[in-house]
């Protein structure tokens, strides 16, 4: 907790001429607060996702409220892995110095393994883990280049506790936590200790999707886009950004796991899909 009072912050990534950030699945949610805030901060903003009509209604009222900063809409389906080439074309040019990852499977159904559709797999698997890895592949040459850099990968609570009912959508983040430790250490041995990539351990968050009233617990999502970016240049690899998570994470990591997982079992057990009279989506 205490790391808290020695971040460097995001100022550190905004140099040279026209700094850019690039946020995945911008369109909504904790993505459209991550853009709003990197631009209160000075940074001009490649808003990604894959509906193009909800991308320019963000872009203008982005440019009213920031009237000296700079946006632009990449359009790419993250569950097409191959168009992370495109992305990275669309950016080319631009002095990028943050990635942020935060695109993620937020159509997952509260269901049990054996009665999910393989497509639905698939669908998971593509964006997170197959889209990121292509992304981050594409992108992190030009990280490189452009240091200091930040890459931040958006993660979930459900990696540190899996739950039932979400086996793939928490296999999925467990793999984003690897690739980020991977990675940030392969920084440091291949001659680029500047270029910062974090994991954020992300937890319930209220936003359109899920309609969860917010609270201290469940912040908005300008709220905890916030928060994510107050927490980098914290010089940690893993972070759970905002403060009451990360009180409720260490009250997790003490109780015995048969408690967490009935506690988990019971929450979602309401929201399954699979069950007559219930069914209400997944929590961010």
């Amino acid at each position: 907790m205490f790391w808290r009072l020695f971040t460097s912050g995001i100022d550190r990534y905004r140099h040279g001429e026209e700094s850019w950030a690039l946020v995945t699945g911008g369109s909504d949610g904790i993505g459209k607060g991550l853009c709003e805030v990197l631009a209160s901060k000075g940074f001009n903003v490649f808003i990604h996702g894959r509906n193009q009509t909800k991308l320019v209604s963000v872009l203008e009222e982005l440019k009213v409220t920031y009237p000296t900063r700079q946006f632009e809409v990449i359009v790419a389906d993250a569950t097409n892995p191959a168009l992370a080439s495109e992305v990275a074309a669309a950016v080319a040019q631009k002095n990028l110095t943050i990635l942020i990852n935060n695109a993620g499977y937020t159509d997952t159904a509260i269901r049990a393994f054996v009665l999910t559709d393989h497509q639905e797999f698939d669908k998971a698997i593509a964006i997170g883990v197959g889209w990121i890895t292509h992304l981050t592949r594409e992108l992190l040459p030009l990280l490189m280049k452009n240091e200091p850099s930040l890459m931040v990968n958006v993660g979930s609570y459900v990696q540190s506790h899996p739950p039932p009912f979400l086996a793939v959508y928490s296999a999925t983040k467990g793999y984003t936590l690897a690739l980020t430790q991977s990675l940030r250490t392969e920084m440091q041995y291949t001659s680029h200790p500047n270029v910062e990539i974090q994991y954020h351990e992300i937890h319930s968050v209220s936003t359109h999707s899920n309609r969860k009233a917010p609270g201290l617990t469940r912040p908005t999502a300008h709220r905890m886009a916030e928060a994510i970016v107050g927490a980098v240049g914290s010089g940690r690899g893993f972070v759970v950004p905002y403060w009451p998570h990360e009180l409720v994470s260490w009250v997790l990591w003490i109780l015995p796991e048969g408690v967490v997982n009935s506690l988990a079992a019971g929450v979602l057990q309401d929201r399954r899909v699979d069950v007559e009279g219930k069914g209400k989506g997944k929590d961010d």
